[in-house]
């Protein structure tokens, strides 16, 4: 159900959206985020009395200014009944925080799921080698998984592939390193196995694939007598969901290994807080860029 939901928004969101993929990576992340933090500052311009707002902001900076004053002085009373005042002017104002955020909660939440499903990843290449890995338990280690060949799909090596220890590569970007060390160290902080995590699989068969067509295909991966599919694409400007999970099966999942979209080729993920590294960016672009319109745009 929630996958054809998502599935359904995906599809609406191109209507609306499609021609940011037209756009260089860096400069699609630039869009969507300036996107979204001009719609919740115009919809914060419209939901809101603007008039009460300017009002509150000028008494709370002459309530601080006169705080100050008070301080100076020594007058300790008159400093707290400026602080109350201001709390009471904050207190006041949340209440128009709800009308935007609510209004904005459908087109953001559209737009967060349409940025993950086609901006996290950068699309395969025609002719590019693409590693893809069916992930096992580590009972299944030394045993034998078969990609059934397909036209327009051709492998560097053989179809059929063992299953081998899963030990994936270190991180070779500054950014990765830097936030492997620090999830380490919170890690040990809170006393958290790091081998003991979630979502680690314990086997994985693994094929470099090259497809030679635009077409969508299908991987056909046969192990244990059983057959596993999963989307691939390439040389579009789309990608098919590069994790397809398997559950209660020899197989736990296939997994399309895609380049995740960094911005500037250099801002990563925070696993530790399991952000990939498209929000990562998008936050660091959206966040700075709403006081900047609300500014430009002499929102309250």
């Amino acid at each position: 159900m929630m996958e054809a939901l998502n599935h359904g928004m995906v599809n609406v969101a191109d209507w609306i959206f499609g021609l940011i993929l037209f756009l260089p990576r860096d400069i699609a992340l630039f869009s969507v985020a300036i996107l979204s933090s001009a719609f919740l500052t115009l919809v914060r311009r419209w939901t809101t009395d603007q008039e009460w707002l300017r009002r509150a902001v000028t008494d709370e900076e002459r309530q601080n200014q006169l705080q100050r004053e008070a301080r100076l002085q020594g007058d300790l009373a008159a400093a707290k009944r400026h602080k109350d005042v201001i709390t009471r002017i904050k207190m006041k104002t949340l209440r128009f925080e709800w009308a935007p955020l609510l209004w904005a909660l459908l087109p953001v939440t559209l737009l967060a799921t349409w940025a993950f499903a086609r901006l996290a990843y950068e699309p395969p290449r025609l002719h590019q080698l693409v590693e893809v890995r069916a992930c096992m338990p580590r009972s299944a280690i030394g045993q034998m998984a078969h990609l059934a060949p397909e036209p327009g799909i051709a492998v560097a090596g053989d179809w059929i592939q063992p299953v081998v220890e899963d030990r994936r590569s270190p991180p070779t970007s500054t950014w990765d390193t830097a936030g492997l060390w620090l999830g380490d160290r919170l890690r040990g902080l809170f006393h958290v196995n790091r081998a003991a995590a979630p979502g680690l699989p314990d086997g994985a068969a693994v094929w470099q694939v090259i497809i030679h067509d635009t077409q969508p295909h299908v991987l056909k991966i046969r192990y244990a007598g059983r057959t596993y599919e999963a989307a691939m694409r390439a040389g579009t400007r789309r990608y098919e969901e590069p994790i397809t999970f398997f559950q209660a099966t020899p197989v736990r999942s296939i997994e399309v290994v895609l380049n995740p979209t960094r911005l500037f080729n250099f801002v990563g993920g925070i696993d530790w807080l399991f952000l990939p590294p498209w929000l990562v960016a998008y936050l660091l672009i959206a966040i700075p860029l709403m006081p900047i319109l609300r500014r430009v745009f002499h929102v309250a």
